[in-house]
């Protein structure tokens, strides 16, 4: 882990320790909980940041609403454009945050759905093949119950038949 790839919950949970003779191997152990630690405080930091500019970018506007006059104004512009700008750039990134992960739940959605569609068509494949077998074999046995009974008919009359001429004689 210590390509400075950043720590993500994926990470963590997929991370598998060494065990060694009398389990796991403490160095590596701590060492990712080192890592884990940093990665946490560059996150408050960077998260303090954009809270801190938030916070700026609000005060300088409020400061710009209650200023009785344009010499105030024009002294808190530069203030004003600075955190305006930051506050700008915070809604633009969560705004890309947004379309991509939309754009990335519609990509999953399209998949599954493509994929429940193949599994659909090739059950419904495999399913008509069997329809088929069976409807082959319905009509095999229609066939032959058909000859059964006219070679049956045949033998009963041929007996009919036998039997009358006993009776005759």
């Amino acid at each position: 882990m210590s390509e400075n790839k950043a720590i993500t919950i994926d990470a963590i949970t997929s991370k598998e320790f060494t065990i060694g003779a009398r389990g796991y191997d403490q160095m590596e152990v701590d060492t990712f909980l080192d890592e884990i630690c940093d990665e946490m405080e560059r996150r408050e930091a960077v998260e303090k940041q954009l809270r801190q500019q938030l916070k700026e970018a609000q005060n300088a506007v409020t400061r710009a609403a209650q200023a009785p006059a344009p010499k105030a104004v024009e002294a808190a512009a530069p203030v004003a454009a600075s955190a305006a700008s930051s506050f700008q750039e915070i809604l633009e990134m969560a705004q890309r945050v947004k379309n991509e992960t939309i754009a990335e739940a519609q990509k999953k959605a399209e998949e599954m759905l493509a994929n429940a569609e193949d599994e659909v068509r090739v059950k419904l494949g495999d399913l008509t093949k069997e329809r088929d077998t069976l409807t082959a074999q319905v009509d095999g046995l229609k066939a032959t119950l058909t000859d059964y009974r006219s070679r049956f008919a045949a033998l009963l009359k041929e007996q009919q038949e036998a039997m009358d001429k006993l009776n005759d004689l």
